[in-house]
């Protein structure tokens, strides 16, 4: 996938540009966003230096572009801020300052499908998402959900009891014995049959099952 970069501070998009270089990275603006991620992409946001305008605008073009990727750097990471990102639709939070090697293992984890953000931000996130479901008595809602359930495998109900705890692929493979290949596709199909693009919506969805606890 192609890689841009959104600053307005050189001395960050010089650093990138070098870390990065392997990559073939593109230096953008916030109008050409949207034509860039038509077709996917990975885009690198300074948050610092991007005005909350223009930050709310890369938001939705990401949320126009599902197949897109978004990771949001800020040089002073904070757990209000991170929570506020992921649920706008972010696919990693992290340093703007991060050593050369970890930016890469960022890039690399969010190609993978996972959410790159400390444990204990993506439990809070959870939590906070679960902890604002409106309280349902309906017997529609909860049958919806078991019936999304209902068409998968034993072993994709097992990834997805390990899931919706916030593990990684990785940690969901360690767990299972599995390989990190196998949980990418059982994940691929459990949001096939479920009817969801990501993460967040499926530990969502999975909170509405009596059958499965968050």
């Amino acid at each position: 996938m192609q890689l841009f970069f959104i600053s307005n501070r050189p001395k960050v998009l010089e650093r990138w540009n070098h870390l990065l270089s392997d990559w073939n990275p593109e230096t953008v603006g916030v109008s050409e966003v949207a034509s860039k991620l038509t077709n996917g992409g990975i885009l690198l946001m300074h948050l610092s230096s991007v005005n909350e305008v223009d930050s709310q605008l890369i938001f939705s073009y990401k949320r126009d572009n599902p197949k897109s990727i978004l990771i949001v750097c800020t040089d002073v990471p904070n757990e209000e801020e991170g929570v506020e990102v992921l649920q706008l639709g972010a696919n990693g939070y992290t340093n703007t300052y991060v050593t050369g090697s970890l930016l890469l293992e960022v890039v690399k984890t969010v190609l993978r499908g996972d959410i790159w953000a400390g444990p204990e931000l993506l439990q809070t996130l959870l939590r906070r998402l679960l902890s604002n479901l409106p309280a349902s008595n309906s017997k529609v809602d909860t049958a919806e959900s078991v019936d999304c359930f209902d068409g998968l495998s034993s072993r994709e109900q097992q990834v997805l009891s390990v899931l919706v705890t916030g593990a990684s692929n990785k940690e969901i493979a360690r767990e299972l014995e599995i390989t990190e290949r196998t949980v990418k596709a059982h994940l691929s199909s459990i949001f096939q049959k479920t009817g969801v693009s990501d993460r967040v919506s499926l530990v969502l969805l999975a909170s509405k099952s009596p059958a499965l606890v968050v």
